[in-house]
């Protein structure tokens, strides 16, 4: 491998530091404590049997090309986990569609999205006489507690228990909290694990669960509800805090390829786009284009750990949180944008409250956490194309009408559709089910493919026909500007996956890992029992305490 620059060597150095001073802080704190000087209390004392408490934070698009990029400008919870964290910086997503759903499930599994089924966001299935659309957290059993005009939502099309499951069946008395913005985040880290599963609905400014989880809503929901979200979930405007000495670190504000090539700079007003009388307007505009949504997640996953007790009752809870405002951001403005490095200094903020509160409510060495991503995401193709990068874009509605036609109007079945398909400029290869099926496999392509590969639920329009189709890197079949995720080239499955809390030591790792690995490794650090058919396997570095 080549030497690392001068400067990593520093950062390195300081992130050694900063984890002998955190570690010597932690047996400074437990002698004092032997030595009678102040009270032994679950908040102060350092455990020596493992963590209370397992966080899984899952941030929505946070590729680590995204995280590297911007390393020195942290100084709050981010800097945290540089400075104590163990990071993986050869962490990737081992399959091919690389969307929000199946990403944090397989996060939350320890196997891949064709063992756990979430294998897309969306899929549809042949029902007999024609193809039904089915969303992948849909449960029409399942209605929405006070909003019977939402869809039901649920587990049911989970296949596969995950590390939630284990912690719940290895001891009654556990507890298991998921929270996010998104249902397919909240559910999909949860797993199969009937817990307290809280999110928001696009349409509604307040956190939901349904029936697959509870019967009623729990008074400190209700509390939060009421009195928190109208004032995390008030504003109307976003407005750039990038202090002038940074502004540099990202593309101009003004872009033309960004958002609708209109509202690309600063400042962001609800007004723009939305009616102001009409709440559910506003509540779809902060949804989907400002950062406030993650302030609104962390202060109920910080509620969560205050009201239910989590790692302070004598078991080991389960708490997964999906922060999901960098994804929105990301799509609409793209990753080099201004308003996405306005949004990274924001969540720096808001994980430092974060782990701040881990610290004060279940104890300092008492929690262990690991922060991914559920995928990375490309650059805006035009401004890689602007910079000389082969790049490009094919509009979704071309590329359905030529693939409707080629699969309709070829004879021949599969085989001769994915001959035709193959002739398509804007595609790279074409696949068989019979060739994603096959061992050994007819190239690494086709091993992520077959990870993301169901019969029943099919996540394509050509795989209607029997076929997968790939585009060249760095070109995509999406909008007009912006930019999306979902293929299987390094740039969307590389993510940061970094361990941190309860005697973890400090560094960075060149070892090769991958995200089924995470639920595993938590288990094992926090002795916990886990199936012995996953796809993951405990990642050694972690487990040597």
């Amino acid at each position: 491998m080549a030497a690392r620059p001068a400067s990593f060597r520093v950062r390195q150095a300081g992130r050694d530091l900063a984890g002998m001073v955190h570690r010597f802080r932690l047996i400074a704190t437990a002698a004092a404590l032997a030595a009678g000087g102040c009270q032994s209390t679950p908040q102060t004392v350092a455990s020596t049997d493992g963590p209370s408490l397992v966080v899984l934070l899952v941030i929505d698009q946070l590729s680590a090309e995204l995280l590297d990029r911007y390393e020195d400008v942290f100084d709050g919870g981010l800097a945290r986990l540089r400075d104590e964290g163990l990071g993986f910086e050869n962490a990737t997503h081992d399959h091919a569609v690389t969307v929000t759903a199946p990403g944090h499930t397989t996060l939350g599994t320890g196997v891949y999205p064709a063992r756990h089924g979430i294998v897309s966001n969306e899929w549809v299935e042949w029902d007999g006489t024609g193809w039904r659309s089915v969303y992948s957290m849909s449960d029409p059993s399942a209605p929405i507690l006070g909003h019977p005009e939402l869809e039901g939502m649920g587990p049911a099309n989970m296949l596969r228990p995950g590390l939630a499951d284990w912690i719940l069946a290895a001891d009654p008395d556990a507890r298991a909290v998921s929270v996010a913005k998104k249902e397919r985040s909240a559910i999909g880290l949860a797993a199969q694990a009937i817990g307290e599963v809280y999110w928001i609905p696009e349409q509604v400014g307040e956190f939901v669960t349904s029936s697959a989880y509870e019967s009623e809503y729990p008074e400190w929901v209700r509390r939060f509800n009421r009195e928190q979200m109208p004032r995390l979930y008030a504003d109307t405007i976003w407005q750039s805090e990038v202090p002038e000495s940074l502004a540099g670190l990202s593309r101009p504000d003004t872009s033309r390829w960004e958002f609708d090539r209109e509202d690309t700079a600063f400042p962001h007003l609800a007004r723009t786009h939305a009616d102001m009388a009409e709440p559910l307007e506003v509540n779809d505009w902060r949804w989907n284009y400002t950062p406030y949504p993650d302030r609104a997640v962390v202060s109920m996953a910080i509620a969560a750990l205050e009201a239910l007790e989590l790692g302070q009752r004598g078991s080991v809870d389960f708490l997964g949180i999906g922060l999901s405002q960098t994804d929105r951001i990301g799509h609409t403005w793209g990753p080099g944008s201004r308003e996405q490095l306005d949004n990274l200094l924001r969540l720096d903020a808001e994980l430092e409250r974060l782990f701040d509160a881990l610290d004060r409510s279940v104890g300092v060495g008492r929690w262990v956490l690991t922060l991914s991503a559920d995928h990375g995401i490309l650059e805006i193709p035009e401004i890689l194309a602007d910079a000389g990068e082969p790049a490009g874009r094919v509009s979704r509605t071309e590329r359905d009408a030529l693939m409707e036609r080629i699969s309709s109007a070829t004879p021949g079945g599969p085989w001769a559709i994915r001959e035709a398909v193959a002739t398509l400029p804007f595609i790279a290869g074409a696949y068989t089910f019979e060739e994603i099926e096959r061992d050994p496999p007819v190239d690494s392509f086709a091993v992520l493919i077959a990870r993301s590969h169901s019969r029943t639920r099919i996540t394509s329009l050509s795989a209607r026909s029997g076929v997968y189709v790939r585009y060249p890197p760095s070109w995509l079949a999406f909008g007009v500007s912006g930019t999306t995720h979902g293929s299987p080239y390094y740039y969307d499955r590389h993510v940061p996956v970094v361990f941190m809390g309860a005697g973890i030591p400090a560094g960075v790792s060149a070892t090769r890992v991958a995200t089924v690995d995470v639920a595993p490794t938590l288990a094992r650090f926090a002795g916990i029992p886990f199936p012995d058919d996953l796809d993951g396997r405990p990642i050694s570095e972690v487990l040597r305490r």
